[in-house]
């Protein structure tokens, strides 16, 4: 069956940068005064936007970065399922996070800290290279001590790449299903997000009404001990059931309106923006990504600079605050930072993520949105 949703022209690649940006505004209001802007507070005028919207539900950058693995979850099962083998899946996968990753902790490492005055957490050459081997062949940011210790966010180098981890752990859980057929039996892998909506739901439920967190069965409902599951895992596999049943999914602006609707609801019902953004969100991302009308389909022709603005943009932000001092208030520093941010974006994909590409995506091209059929 046709669908709208199968088409190679779409607009992620726009979506995918509107996004990094949006988390550098995010951002820019814990790193210009402190996490007790992450608190919500109804009489505090310098909360996060969505936090003070969603009456302390979410923030703009976890909006942003739950688009991502949305988006995330549609593309990699596509790549999954056109791969020719596991080894050639995972070999693609490597060669889109590693690279960028590792120049970027370099850079960190060699040029970032003497700026920041942070100090590695081991004194010998040896004991430093091994940790940063370790820490980097899991996608984890680099063991610093003391960086940016005058800033509002004193102590981290670069808060935005704890993310990375998560989507490779995707990847490779979605390779799991795709091993044990789970793919090619779409339903179960609908079981499967609905079995982490009814988590959440159980969890939120437990929450309104007041249980606190016991040592027995209430505690594994207990959401903050599960806080990463809810924002990413749930919402990469949201986008894959989305690929999944694309053809049976139609591309209708009212049900974008209700999907609308139901996100600004959600915002004034307390517990309900977590259940309500997997399903109505990712909704809406790709009703805009594939709107005939909406053409910004060649967005990425010169590049895919999301990865590398992403990785940059916080380190961009905690310079340019320890330049400025408290002076700085978080729109301007959303916008001082987000330029240099796009540039170390562009060089980042020009002088290392696109060398170890295809020579489809080397050019800004991405994998097309093929018709692989699924078995009920």
């Amino acid at each position: 069956m046709k669908s709208a949703f199968n088409s190679q022209g779409n607009n992620l690649d726009f979506l995918r940068l509107v996004f990094a940006v949006t988390v550098i505004f995010s951002h820019s209001y814990p790193l210009c005064l402190g996490m007790q802007t992450e608190t919500y507070g109804a009489g505090s005028s310098v909360t996060e936007p969505m936090l003070r919207f969603s009456h302390g539900q979410t923030t703009l950058g976890t909006v942003a970065v739950d688009a991502f693995f949305i988006i995330s979850g549609f593309l990699i099962a596509n790549s999954f399922l056109r791969s020719r083998s596991l080894l050639t899946y995972f070999r693609k996968r490597i060669a889109r996070i590693y690279p960028g990753f590792i120049v970027c902790m370099l850079v960190l490492a060699f040029v970032v800290t003497p700026i920041a005055g942070g100090a590695f957490a081991y004194q010998g050459l040896s004991d430093r290279l091994a940790d940063f081997i370790g820490r980097t062949s899991l996608l984890w940011n680099i063991n610093l001590a003391h960086s940016f210790v005058h800033n509002p966010l004193p102590n981290v180098i670069d808060g935005a790449v704890w993310t990375i981890p998560w989507e490779f752990a995707c990847y490779i859980g979605l390779a799991a299903m795709g091993v044990a057929g789970l793919l090619h039996r779409r339903h179960f892998t609908l079981l499967i997000f609905c079995a982490m909506l009814l988590y959440f739901l159980v969890s939120e439920i437990i929450v309104w009404i007041g249980i606190p967190p016991a040592a027995h069965w209430t505690s594994f409902f207990d959401p903050h001990l599960y806080v990463d599951l809810r924002g990413m895992p749930m919402c990469f596999t949201a986008g894959t059931v989305f690929y999944l049943y694309r053809e049976r999914i139609p591309h209708r602006n009212i049900l974008a309106i209700v999907s609308a609707f139901v996100l600004i609801c959600s915002c004034f019902i307390p517990y309900t923006w977590v259940l309500c953004s997997p399903l109505a969100g990712t909704y809406l991302i790709f009703w805009f990504a594939f709107h005939p009308r909406i053409r910004i389909h060649h967005f990425a022709r010169y590049g895919d600079f999301s990865y590398g603005t992403y990785l940059y943009a916080f380190t961009v932000q905690q310079l340019i605050v320890q330049a400025l001092g408290s002076t700085v208030r978080p729109f301007t520093l959303f916008l001082l930072a987000t330029p240099p941010s796009l540039i170390a974006g562009v060089l980042s994909w020009y002088g290392v993520e696109r060398w170890f590409l295809g020579a489809r995506r080397r050019h800004g091209a991405d994998a097309p949105i093929l018709p692989v059929a699924a078995v009920d």
